[in-house]
C-alpha cells in the first residue's frame, strides 16, 4: 500500500469520523454522540467546520411567533472537543448512505 503523507487538507470536502471528548456544549446543536460522521468543509485556528444539510434554525416571524425551518449550516467543532479524526481515503461510496439521512451524529429534538 503506497500513500502520500497525510495532511489535514486531505480531509477537506470529504466524509470523516470525528471522535469527540468533553463535548457537552455541542448537545444543544444535536451533537451528543462520541463518534460522528461528518463532511469537513474547512478548518482554522479554532477547530474544524462541518457541513449540516438540514439544521433546524428558529426564526421569529412578524407576529413574534417562532418558526423552525431546515437550513444548510456550517458548524464549528472546536479543537478542544476533537480527540481524533478518522479519514477513509480512496474508499468509494463511503459516504453512501449519506450519514445525515440516517441521523448518525445528529439528533435534533423537535
Amino acid at each position: 500500500m503506497s500513500h502520500t503523507p497525510m495532511k489535514i487538507d486531505h480531509v477537506l470536502n470529504d466524509i470523516v469520523m470525528l471522535v469527540l471528548d468533553g463535548h457537552d456544549a455541542l448537545n444543544e446543536l444535536g451533537i451528543d454522540k462520541k463518534k460522528i460522521y461528518v463532511k469537513i468543509v474547512g478548518y482554522d485556528e479554532y477547530g474544524m467546520w462541518i457541513y449540516h444539510p438540514s439544521f433546524k434554525a428558529s426564526t421569529m416571524k412578524k407576529d413574534k411567533s417562532i418558526q423552525e425551518k431546515n437550513v444548510e449550516a456550517s458548524i464549528l467543532i472546536p479543537w478542544g472537543f476533537i480527540a481524533s479524526v478518522v479519514h477513509f481515503p480512496g474508499v468509494e461510496g463511503f459516504d453512501f448512505p449519506n450519514p445525515f439521512d440516517s441521523e448518525i451524529g445528529f439528533e435534533i429534538n423537535s
